[in-house]
């Protein structure tokens, strides 16, 4: 039986989770960020566009915690009183509910992680040891994204639906906080920290993923590759795509799926990506997750990025998805129909290779 997990709050960077907690074994009750509260009453999908989930937004805060077992806090830009998550954090460890805190929440906070869930164990870089990369043997599919607000959290807990329900032994690192809650890997917190160089952030995460590959021996392992993969223009940097470049030198991926934003695209763009992709990470790309989000620059703040949410339904009918030709794949992880054609492709093309799945 599953258990019941609140999520607060709900909203489009937090959604994926309310749609895959079962996953993780549970069942989403999800509680929507006050901002948003005209959609209470309605499915989850009235907020990431994608297909009914059957599970609906509430903003009965205390009744609904009162109801679950589990009560997860994840962080939202949505909220900047943090009051309420005083609140709701001090009622629901009255009602004796097990509770999750995220760590950026605990962080604004002024707090320290408190459960085995937001803890993770310490990695030392012994200088010692040669500075080796390990050969990981299980094919490697990178997720990436090309900004911020792509649909990449949709993209890869789909892939990993897919691949689970044809039986493959899968190993998963995800983007988000929440990602070992549902069964996936968070990364290593050494990646996010500024006192240790990038030659020993390469090395200490080849052997955490070499580990975690010998341990699991999984057919196939998904990297979830966190922070864009270049800059938007010169105000609004991204990070430079450090943390990608960094990931991929210590880990070489057979397949890149790269998460855009819905727009317009033409075929010699895609090749200008892909090459991008090819010449930095070093991994052949080849299929584009179109995100149900598009993109624009704020006109009053030139350092902000605006976006608009539309549905899948919009995105099918208006994303032309034969610009890719021969040479790209274009699909929804929205739509059932379209990622399954793409990910059988992705499948088959590591079947075809003796050295992979």
């Amino acid at each position: 039986m599953h258990k019941k997990i609140a999520i607060f709050p709900i909203d489009h960077n937090t959604v994926t989770f309310a749609r895959y907690a079962y996953m993780g074994n549970y069942e989403a009750i999800a509680l929507l960020a006050p901002q948003l509260n005209v959609l209470e009453g309605n499915d989850i999908s009235k907020i990431d566009g994608g297909t009914n989930a059957n599970i609906q937004l509430h903003i009965d805060y205390k009744l609904k915690i009162w109801d679950c077992d589990v009560v997860y806090f994840t962080n939202s830009d949505l909220i900047q009183d943090m009051s309420i998550y005083h609140d709701l954090i001090e009622y629901a460890k009255d009602l004796g509910k097990e509770t999750i805190i995220a760590k950026s929440v605990l962080a604004r906070l002024g707090q320290k992680a408190e459960t085995e869930c937001c803890k993770q164990q310490p990695i030392f870089f012994d200088d010692s040891i040669p500075p080796k990369l390990m050969t990981i043997e299980a094919p490697i599919i990178s997720l990436f994204t090309i900004g911020e607000n792509c649909g990449q959290p949709q993209t890869e807990l789909s892939m990993r639906e897919f691949f689970l329900n044809k039986d493959y032994h899968v190993m998963q690192i995800g983007t988000q906080e929440y990602s070992n809650v549902i069964g996936c890997i968070n990364l290593p917190s050494f990646m996010f920290d500024s006192t240790v160089d990038s030659q020993k952030k390469i090395i200490m995460l080849n052997r955490f993923v070499y580990d975690l590959y010998m341990s699991e021996k999984p057919e196939l392992i998904l990297i979830g590759v966190p922070n864009p993969i270049m800059k938007y223009n010169d105000v609004i940097l991204n990070g430079f795509g450090i943390i990608p470049f960094i990931i991929h030198n210590a880990i070489k991926s057979d397949i890149g799926v790269l998460s855009i934003y819905y727009g317009e695209y033409t075929h010699e763009y895609l090749k200008l990506i892909t090459q991008f992709c090819k010449y930095r990470f070093d991994v052949q790309t080849k299929y584009f997750s179109i995100a149900n989000s598009h993109v624009s620059k704020n006109i009053d703040d030139p350092s902000k990025l605006e976006y608009l949410y539309v549905n899948t339904d919009f995105v099918k009918s208006n994303f032309d998805v034969g610009i890719g030709k021969e040479d790209f794949t274009l699909f929804s992880p929205y739509d059932k129909e379209s990622m399954e054609k793409a990910l059988h492709k992705i499948e088959d093309e590591l079947l075809s290779n003796p050295n992979q799945i």
